[in-house]
């Protein structure tokens, strides 16, 4: 029994040790609050950014962060300097503001110099939600952004300050994005309508989407799947046979293609440039369809001579129209 005691009091004055110990480290307030806003330092280096999904509105990110501050509360003579978790000592609670799942590599400590100075560092992987903007898709470009906040702080109390040691890789493993151009600054945010705005540090990015995967898998086929189309202009209307087997093959290998490419495509509520240009090219086949139709019904009530003349007139008049479409969605928007 007295041993029992006797462990239970050792346990007790052992918990009390190390309550004493922390609470030196403890939250108790900015430092020098009379001294106006505490001066956090935010370095953000952007090693890789994994994948971009238009879809979902949201990019795969790697990155590590940095913040640092002075705080003369904790100044201490260990000339090693010490580390503390971060709970345990003031910090200006910064957040991922877009992120949505994220996985660590670092704990959460903080480094103490000798002199006060506070520096808390870690290595982030995982996804950021990103509004994207798709209607020139996939000829767009893109700005993303990563976005630092002091959770709970105004300006009046925190000054996030970023580290010109802030950086970018030069080349991102995705093979269809290029990046263009990079920035950092900080920012006040309003994360809540009405609330007052709250210091944060935005590290944004532009980059441009790689067109050749497009052009080469999915225009040009669907060009030729066209120009198949165009075949029926070429066969004399008497065989109607042959020039409907040609029209129904056609418009039904557009609609297996449209369904073969369609995971490629964003799912978004309105329509991209390529949606438009694929539209067109869908309704050109099916037009040729009908021309078909009515030419071959020309032919069967002995008036062959015209049906030939609208074959003529289609020869020039579908490409024509295609070219059109193609110049309207793929080039003019591009220039413009």
């Amino acid at each position: 029994m007295w041993l029992a005691k006797l462990v239970s009091s050792a346990a007790l004055l052992l918990g009390l040790t190390f309550a004493i110990s922390s609470s030196a480290f403890a939250d108790i307030g900015r430092p020098d609050p009379e001294q106006g806003p505490t001066k956090v330092e935010v370095r953000v280096s952007v090693f890789d950014v994994d994948d971009v999904d238009g879809a979902n509105q949201n990019f795969e990110a790697n990155l590590f962060y940095q913040i640092r501050w002075h705080d003369p509360r904790l100044v201490h003579e260990d000339s090693d300097g010490l580390s503390r978790p971060l709970t345990d000592v003031w910090h200006p609670r910064i957040q991922l503001l877009n992120k949505q799942r994220i996985w660590k590599s670092f704990p959460d400590v903080v480094g103490i110099s000798p002199a006060g100075g506070a520096v808390h560092r870690q290595r982030v992987w995982g996804s950021f939600s990103q509004p994207l903007e798709l209607r020139d898709f996939p000829f767009d470009r893109q700005v993303f952004e990563i976005q630092l906040l002091a959770v709970g702080y105004t300006s009046e109390q925190v000054e996030l300050v970023v580290d010109p040691m802030s950086q970018i890789a030069e080349r991102f493993s995705l093979p269809d994005w290029e990046l263009i151009d990079w920035t950092v600054e900080s920012r006040l945010l309003q994360v809540v309508p009405g609330e007052e705005k709250t210091p944060a540090v935005v590290f944004s990015f532009e980059a441009t989407r790689r067109v050749g995967y497009f052009i080469g898998k999915v225009i040009v086929p669907l060009v030729l799947i066209v120009a198949m189309s165009w075949i029926v202009f070429w066969i004399d209307p008497k065989e109607s046979g042959s020039q409907i087997s040609v029209a129904i093959t056609a418009m039904l290998t557009l609609i297996a293609y449209r369904f073969a490419v369609g995971a490629n495509l964003p799912k978004v509520e309105y329509m991209t440039r390529l949606d438009l240009f694929i539209l067109g090219a869908s309704i050109l086949v099916f037009a040729s369809l009908i021309q078909v139709v009515t030419t071959s019904s020309l032919a069967k009530s002995d008036r062959l001579p015209k049906a030939r003349r609208i074959d003529v007139w289609c020869r020039w008049l579908f490409p024509t129209a295609f070219i059109l479409i193609a110049l309207e969605t793929l080039v003019f928007r591009l220039v413009l």
